[in-house]
């Protein structure tokens, strides 16, 4: 259950606000998947998941959320209480894998998509804002965790997205994770690939190559 595991560590990655937790005025939906692509009107964003691949539903990824928030939190009751409470910020669009979760595979490269409301936190002008939050409290979660470089910039089909790699060790495995953050009508759009080895990072640049935003 390796990919149940490193999927989980979006719960803590994304969720950083002790305080408020007020839904957008104009509200988001998970958009859709049909005919191999995924696009939200929202974010004006569309992009192309490979026909054999794994694309969860809406109650699936929900669960999987749930599921995490005692691993990562651990004995932490206020970090406990912080997860509870932005549930109602946060919204997993998408999550696909190169296969199912539970497969006997040694490596299972994911997508995934996460939109987090930011109006209660103005001071967040830009992804690499929204990224030291989320490093800053990875310091008090239960995971192993390390950080290869600094935050960088990359284009996406010409919008500047700021990237933040994490390294997560589970014994003698290693996952690895890009985040890649962008400020989108007072939402924090959040990208992250996970991966194994250099194959599946390679598999999913392909997806991230696929990225249209009008």
């Amino acid at each position: 259950m390796k990919f149940v595991k490193y999927l989980l560590l979006m719960v803590i990655l994304l969720l950083f606000n002790l305080g408020c937790s007020k839904q957008s005025e104009k509200a988001i939906d998970f958009g859709k998947f049909a005919g191999g692509t995924y696009s939200n009107t929202f974010f004006n964003l569309n992009v192309s998941i490979p026909d054999s691949w794994h694309v969860m539903d809406d109650e699936s990824r929900i669960a999987l959320m749930q599921r995490g928030k005692n691993i990562v939190a651990g004995d932490n009751k206020n970090l406990k209480a912080t997860l509870n409470a932005a549930n109602l910020k946060s919204l997993n669009l998408m999550t696909t894998s190169e296969n199912p979760p539970g497969a006997p595979v040694s490596s299972n490269p994911s997508f995934i998509l996460i939109a987090e409301n930011i109006k209660h936190a103005p001071g967040i002008k830009r992804g690499s804002d929204y990224h030291y939050h989320t490093k800053k409290m990875m310091g008090e979660s239960a995971l192993e965790v390390s950080f290869p470089r600094d935050i960088y910039e990359e284009t996406i089909d010409g919008r500047t997205f700021d990237v933040f790699e994490i390294m997560l060790n589970m014994g003698n495995i290693k996952n690895y994770q890009k985040q890649y953050a962008t400020i989108i009508k007072q939402y924090a759009l959040l990208i992250v690939i996970t991966y194994q080895d250099y194959e599946g990072l390679n598999k999913l640049e392909q997806i991230l190559q696929t990225i249209k935003m009008d």
